[in-house]
């Protein structure tokens, strides 16, 4: 039981350092493939603006100014899974960090919080649910 909770926390230790810095390379790089990181069925609040699926998130998130991202810290752990110790679960990742906007000229504090689901289709994750804040 150990051995499999410390592989679960390990591959979603892995998953996190992967997905934070594939995720703002491509919101700042990148942003119109962002949706493939989302499905329909993903939730979505950003600064208050609550979106329910990628297509009204795309074409808000299109519309703001070119960005940079620098992460302070993240954190993540995984969510037990219902269907057995070798099945892949639910990841949680929390990030903090800065953001400037091209169109502003200081850099603003950030929290974003996801949930990141397996996708059974393909094998890897895609966001089930997403919260960001500017503090």
């Amino acid at each position: 039981m150990a051995d499999s909770l410390k592989a679960h926390v390990d591959i979603s230790s892995k998953g996190a350092d992967q997905f934070v810095e594939l995720y703002y390379k491509v919101f700042d790089t990148k942003r119109s493939v962002l949706n493939r990181l989302y499905r329909d069925s993903s939730a979505i609040l950003w600064n208050g603006n609550a979106f329910s699926g990628i297509t009204p998130f795309a074409e808000f998130y299109n519309k703001l100014s070119p960005s940079e991202h620098s992460v302070n810290t993240y954190d993540c752990h995984p969510l037990p899974t219902q269907a057995g110790p070798n099945t892949p679960g639910s990841i949680i990742v929390n990030v903090s960090g800065t953001v400037r906007y091209s169109n502003e000229k200081k850099d603003r504090l950030f929290s974003q919080s996801f949930v990141l689901s397996p996708d059974p289709t393909n094998g890897s994750f895609y966001v089930w649910s997403d919260c960001f804040r500017f503090v």
